[in-house]
């Protein structure tokens, strides 16, 4: 006895099996409501990530370089560093509102009717919030940097020559 095998083929030569578009057809109502609390969450995460990477940058590694060169100890890395962090974080901004609206377009699809199209965008915004996921993951590389930079840089102030820490 042969068993009938329906597949859809999508722009990246990755086929789906007529089971997997069969049971997103019959578990849309629950995926739809799961697609809804979790696009909600990542409102929410972004509200927190944004604010806290707006305080990092102007807060932090800003106003340290204000002060920096008011006092004529400019550095040209941190400088460096937070022009890097401003464009990684419009780069968050960017890539999120890009994931949200593939999200919208996900959860506008009929996954009922058109399980093979929900599936395509399925895989369209997962790729979107991989990107915001990226995003995330590079302006904590750069916090982490600038700080061990701060603190290097603190050392070698305290240590140079003509300063109260000289000598210890």
């Amino acid at each position: 006895m042969a068993f009938l095998s329906v597949t859809t083929s999508f722009a990246d030569d990755e086929t789906v099996s007529y089971e997997t578009l069969s049971d997103i057809s019959q578990n849309c109502s629950s995926i739809k409501l799961q697609l809804e609390r979790t696009q909600k969450e990542d409102a929410r995460l972004r509200v927190y990530l944004g604010t806290q990477y707006e305080t990092v940058s102007t807060n932090m590694m800003q106003n340290l370089n204000l002060r920096l060169v008011r006092n004529n100890l400019a550095n040209a890395d941190l400088s460096i560093q937070q022009t890097s962090f401003f464009s990684e974080r419009e780069r968050f901004k960017a890539d999120f509102i890009g994931y949200s609206q593939e999200m919208d377009k996900l959860i506008n699809v009929d996954c009922r009717a058109k399980p093979d199209k929900f599936y395509e965008q399925l895989q369209l915004t997962r790729k979107k919030r991989q990107d915001v996921y990226d995003s995330t993951y590079r302006l904590r590389e750069l916090v982490q940097k600038h700080y061990k930079a701060v603190n290097a840089y603190k050392d070698e102030l305290y240590n140079k020559p003509g300063t109260e820490g000289e000598g210890q």
